[in-house]
């Protein structure tokens, strides 16, 4: 996966080349508009790596799905390569179980802090009137903070930091002037800690401001 990230940001890059060859070229350049946009957005996570569950706990029940939440704010400039800020919840996993004495109950999560890029494919296709307008693809790299939430003869709540990234493609569908619908498929890691999910969800997206 992290071959993919690299492919992605090289996407990222030829797309931000090809934007600056093609203003370079032309005799007259108009700037702007330049917007910022909101997206809020909630849907399904898949917890996709090893989970391991403690070998002591008896009948245990595992869950890899959970309810995801995201909020996403980007500077859309006069070029198509994008620049955000990216933070929410994700769930990771839980499980419950018997163990000695008493009943076990673990939730993980994770909560990412992320910079990112999101460029839309439209230059691969060479025409701005396509399908491609309304595809996307984004990376992104940062932090995760990994809360760790334990019922067992008490509660214990706890948490880490891990370095990390992600990886997402989505696509919008404008639905008025300032507001569009999108569905984004998305890929998060925290690979200091190892977790990592699948993230499928339907966002509201804002145009909030354009100068």
């Amino acid at each position: 996966m992290k071959n993919l990230f690299i492919v992605v940001l090289t996407v990222l890059l030829a797309g931000l080349s090809e934007t600056a060859g093609a203003q370079s070229d032309s005799s007259e350049t108009k700037r702007g508009p330049y917007t910022l946009v909101v997206s809020v957005g909630g849907g399904l996570s898949y917890y996709s790596t090893r989970l391991g569950v403690p070998s002591s706990l008896e009948q245990p029940t595992v869950s890899r799905f959970g309810i995801p939440a995201t909020l996403r704010v980007m500077w859309h400039p006069d070029h198509r390569l994008r620049l955000g800020l990216e933070t929410g919840l994700v769930p990771m996993y839980s499980y419950q179980g018997n163990a000695p004495a008493s009943r076990a109950r673990v939730r993980v999560s994770a909560i990412p802090i992320l910079l990112v890029f999101s460029m839309p494919l439209a230059w691969l296709s060479g025409t701005e009137r396509s399908l491609a307008r309304r595809l996307a693809v984004s990376g992104g790299t940062g932090a995760y903070l990994i809360r760790s939430h334990l019922e067992y003869a008490g509660v214990v709540n706890s948490s880490r930091p891990s370095v990390g990234w992600m990886l997402g493609g989505s696509y919008t569908q404008p639905i008025g002037r300032k507001f569009r619908v999108a569905t984004e498929l998305k890929w998060f890691n925290a690979s200091a800690t190892e977790d990592a999910a699948f993230v499928l969800q339907l966002q509201l997206v804002w145009r909030a401001f354009s100068w």
